[in-house]
């Protein structure tokens, strides 16, 4: 007797190959879901970190840490930023030891901690720099205004913005008087991708005119959708567009270690420093929102280490008085 040989035909093989498909089709939204989760838990925790590792700092200085410390040599604005000064409450004392105070940030000799890459200042859902320095995530938030960052000098303290990270001297819990639970202290912002051809949502625009707002610490939403609209449409050649954000966790300048909550998170606006010419790092005034690639909205730390997750269509007033640390106006929840 012959035996028979049964194998699939070439239909059965398509609908097997079909049914395959849809499976994977319907298991990756899932998988990626659950990857991004693991990603935000991540992000949360370095905020946690971060967090803890200020009120270290302020446990033993009785104060937060400034914006910006300038060097005894060298151009003033070219101190060293706030992570510089909590590096040894994030276990990283042997690089912070490393770290030269007398000398520029971007001084040889401070070359080697300030080309490493700490995991902490990095959020897993954003993606590297795109150049070759280690690149940061997350920056201290100097308050509600767009205009904080004027009068920077080596001899002056400047300007002393209504946030908790300011420029012009160090801050401490009696200074929030609004309660430490009710400020913002950190939130995210986006690595740039190191191009200067086109445009991207972690670019910042150079706009030599300074906006008009009736209250610069508080902006209307009016107001800012206008400026905003004007910011879109400047050009993106001669530093009209600069890719560098979040590249350096050592420079001392809004977009890189600092951001405001002048604009809600996630802005659908272009991020915008003012004023003359300036290289890939702009230490300007500036419109500097909190910037995540988490869907809906971005991470922020309060004055008091709690996390939180903020919505990108929060009201643009409530966000501002979230950023600012004694407006008179304490939050509660939000």
């Amino acid at each position: 007797m012959k035996s028979l040989r049964r194998g699939f035909t070439l239909i059965e093989l398509l609908v097997v190959i079909a049914i395959i498909a849809i499976l994977i089709a319907l298991l990756l939204p899932a998988v990626q879901q659950a990857r991004e989760a693991a990603r935000r838990t991540q992000c949360r925790n370095n905020l946690k970190q971060l967090g803890l590792a200020l009120h270290n700092y302020h446990d033993v200085y009785n104060m937060f840490p400034k914006g910006a410390y300038w060097p005894s040599t060298g151009s003033g604005w070219h101190g060293h930023s706030w992570v510089v000064s909590i590096l040894p409450y994030v276990d990283q004392t042997p690089l912070f030891n490393t770290w030269n105070m007398n000398v520029t940030y971007d001084n040889g000799a401070n070359a080697t901690a300030r080309n490493s890459k700490i995991a902490a200042f990095v959020c897993p859902s954003d993606r590297p720099y795109g150049g070759a320095q280690p690149g940061n995530n997350y920056a201290g938030c100097t308050g509600s205004a767009w205009n904080n960052w004027g009068g920077m000098t080596a001899t002056s303290v400047g300007s002393v913005s209504n946030g908790i990270i300011t420029q012009g001297r160090e801050m401490n819990f009696r200074d929030i008087t609004d309660g430490s639970s009710n400020v913002v202290i950190l939130g995210e912002l986006l690595k740039g991708d190191n191009n200067q051809n086109g445009t991207s949502d972690s670019d910042i625009v150079r706009n030599p005119t300074n906006p008009t707002f009736a209250n610069n610490d508080f902006p209307t939403a009016a107001e800012l959708a206008t400026e905003g609209a004007v910011l879109n449409g400047l050009s993106t050649t001669a530093e009209g567009s600069l890719s560098a954000c979040g590249s350096d966790w050592t420079s001392p300048y809004p977009h890189q270690t600092l951001f405001n909550t002048a604009a809600t998170p996630n802005w659908k606006f272009r991020s915008a420093a003012y004023g003359g010419g300036f290289g890939l790092c702009a230490d300007r005034s500036s419109i500097a929102p909190a910037r995540s690639r988490h869907t809906g909205g971005a991470h922020v730390a309060m004055g008091d280490g709690t996390v939180r997750f903020i919505s990108e269509n929060i009201d643009t007033l409530l966000w501002q008085r979230a950023g600012a640390r004694a407006d008179g106006n304490p939050l509660g929840d939000f």
